[in-house]
């Protein structure tokens, strides 16, 4: 759909933030829908921390919904985004490292709210107990330092005080390393990725291409009733398999849905396959 045609051309949005993610979210709200993001800065971390010094409460769904009242309640704005990303262990690769991405939207004048996710492997999410400056320097390699900034405490993490954020230089690295092992109990100090999205750039690459998600689903008006936001909501598993016809665990149709009214479509995958190979055939390949 041309930005012209958008039903927020012209339409400001706000974007709860301390984090820097305008430069991700904007960019994609103003070539798609023709709408301008505006960050507004408030005190994100009150709702959670990845350091932990502050545990977040519920789901990083909760914590995005939250954000984005917040926002509308700060700003008296009509349309409200925010963000949270959580990671952790893939979960069906659980040996690789998982960074989960929500965006959330309240549209005030058309009365919805929405959100899209994104789950990727491609993170430098880690952590780990070091001893000593050589393994520290290969954690850094390895978490793409300095471009990606670290955290450091002291392993045995008694006093909260003693906490060494946004890491970006060696000298300070080894400086923070330092002093957490002099104060650790066990004489070890904690690395782990500082997954902020101003100093993770990995990071606010997903949460660009959520933003372009987003806004391409907001281009988009329910056939019902015109309101928009029209999107996929789920899948439909049952492929059936080319060789033999049997139902497979790959996905058949994409159900799209209003983000108001009840107006659902099943509609075919959008990647164009319409058979599942004998590879993936339960009764092929038992």
């Amino acid at each position: 759909m041309s930005k012209h045609l958008s039903a927020y051309t012209h339409c400001d949005f706000v974007l709860v933030t301390r984090h820097d993610k305008g430069q991700a979210v904007a960019p994609p709200f103003l070539q798609t829908l023709n709408a301008v993001v505006t960050e507004l800065r408030l005190d994100t971390d009150t709702l959670g921390t990845f350091s932990g010094e502050v545990e977040r409460e519920g789901s990083a769904l909760d914590c995005a919904r939250r954000k984005s009242l917040w926002g509308i309640r700060e700003s008296g704005a009509e349309f409200c985004l925010a963000s949270e990303g959580s990671f952790g262990p893939h979960p069906y690769m659980p040996f690789l490292p998982c960074d989960r991405e929500i965006l959330y939207c309240v549209d005030r004048r058309h009365d919805f709210e929405l959100h899209e996710s994104r789950m990727t492997h491609e993170t430098n999410y880690r952590m780990k107990s070091v001893s000593c400056l050589a393994e520290l320097q290969e954690f850094a390699l390895q978490a793409r330092f300095p471009s990606h900034a670290l955290i450091v405490r002291p392993n045995e993490w008694r006093d909260k005080s003693v906490l060494f954020k946004g890491i970006t230089s060696m000298d300070s690295l080894q400086d923070a390393f330092n002093e957490s092992r002099r104060v650790s109990a066990d004489g070890l100090a904690w690395v782990e990725t500082d997954m902020r999205a101003h100093l993770n750039p990995g990071r606010m690459a997903v949460i660009a291409e959520l933003a372009t998600r987003m806004a391409q689903r907001l281009a988009l008006a329910c056939p019902a009733c015109s309101t928009p936001g029209f999107g996929r909501l789920r899948v439909e598993k049952g492929l059936r398999c080319a060789a033999c016809g049997t139902a497979t665990e790959l996905v058949q149709l994409e159900i799209f849905g209003c983000a108001k009214c009840a107006h659902q479509e099943a509609r075919p995958r959008s990647d164009g396959q319409t058979a599942a190979e004998p590879a993936n055939c339960p009764y092929c390949n038992p």
